[in-house]
């Protein structure tokens, strides 16, 4: 489980209950179910067939994120690939990112051109036009101090006019009573939007981790901190928003 600092790093397939859960269902048309347990809700199931969804079938951040995506791509935790192959299509250039050896194997299994096992904060000496983290993808870096870790390095990854398109949510929401009135604890060291999970997918129990909903303030300021701005913000349907940074 993350602490203050970012260390997410590749997963092991005895390990990588989404992975199983994506290879299964591209290679066997198996639809298990992905068991999503968390700190702060009852259990969830989440089909993998989710995963394979084509543009038509995305939230609409996610089609605007597509849609204002430019040159060489980089997609973070990418997942199936759904993302990067409608970018392929599109003629894009697209460098696929996951920590999971079952997901970066269905990808190029699928297609996707250029996949890479990797944690983002691992990867240098390369630069990107576009920078993607959907899916509430901004959730990778766990913590406020994860996040503040995550922006500083993906602006060494930005080329010049770049952006960053990553979406999110804000999760007071579940902490606000019938009257409007918010019940979390300011006193507390854990920000409210600091979530922990924990996936299962058949045999295969994943390891706890840290997953950031972050609200749009917190966002704004921890970018301008690492010298990013957020230029654009699209509200979703679920308190969820896209956020499109720049550097400074």
């Amino acid at each position: 489980m993350r602490g203050q600092s970012y260390t997410m790093g590749v997963l092991t397939r005895e390990h990588d209950p989404m992975g199983a859960a994506i290879w299964d269902y591209y290679t066997a048309a198996k639809d298990h179910q992905i068991t999503v347990k968390t700190d702060i809700a009852e259990d969830e199931e989440l089909s993998p067939a989710y995963l394979f969804r084509d543009f038509d079938q995305m939230p609409e951040i996610e089609q605007s994120a597509l849609d204002k995506t430019i040159g060489h791509v980089l997609d973070v935790g990418a997942g199936a690939g759904s993302h990067a192959l409608w970018l392929q299509e599109k003629g894009l250039k697209v460098t696929a990112l996951d920590i999971s050896p079952f997901a970066c194997q269905t990808m190029k299994e699928r297609g996707v051109q250029d996949v890479r096992l990797l944690d983002v904060m691992q990867m240098k000496d390369e630069q990107f036009d576009t920078i993607l983290l959907l899916m509430n993808g901004l959730g990778i870096s766990g913590t406020p101090q994860g996040l503040d870790l995550l922006l500083n390095h993906l602006g060494t990854l930005l080329k010049p006019g770049g952006q960053i398109l990553a979406d999110s949510a804000d999760l007071l929401h579940l902490f606000t009573d019938e009257n409007g009135e918010a019940w979390i604890d300011l006193n507390s060291d854990k920000y409210y939007g600091q979530v922990e999970y924990r996936l299962s997918y058949r045999d295969v129990e994943g390891i706890p981790f840290n997953w950031l909903f972050v609200d749009q303030e917190t966002l704004t300021l921890t970018a301008q901190k690492n010298k990013l701005q957020v230029v654009d913000m699209i509200e979703g349907s679920h308190h969820d928003y896209l956020s499109v940074l720049k550097k400074i």
